[in-house]
């Protein structure tokens, strides 16, 4: 696979960029708790976009990979 392809079935960056956002829409107003949860999945998204951005194949949280929520 050549350096800044996506692999089958991995979004792209935009989606990604795009969890982050929404993460962090519904973390205003939320408990404590919660937002800071939010905020933490919004990093977790922006890390991924960054892997992505940077040609990566693989991401540091495959957990967060869409195809892993089946």
């Amino acid at each position: 696979m050549e350096r800044g392809s996506v692999s089958v079935g991995m979004q792209d960056a935009a989606y990604y960029r795009e969890q982050a956002s929404r993460a962090r829409r519904l973390a205003r107003g939320m408990r404590d708790d919660i937002e800071r949860l939010l905020l933490q999945t919004a990093r977790d998204f922006d890390d991924i976009t960054e892997d992505l951005e940077r040609g990566a194949i693989e991401v540091r949280h495959p957990e967060l990979m869409p195809q892993n929520h089946r």
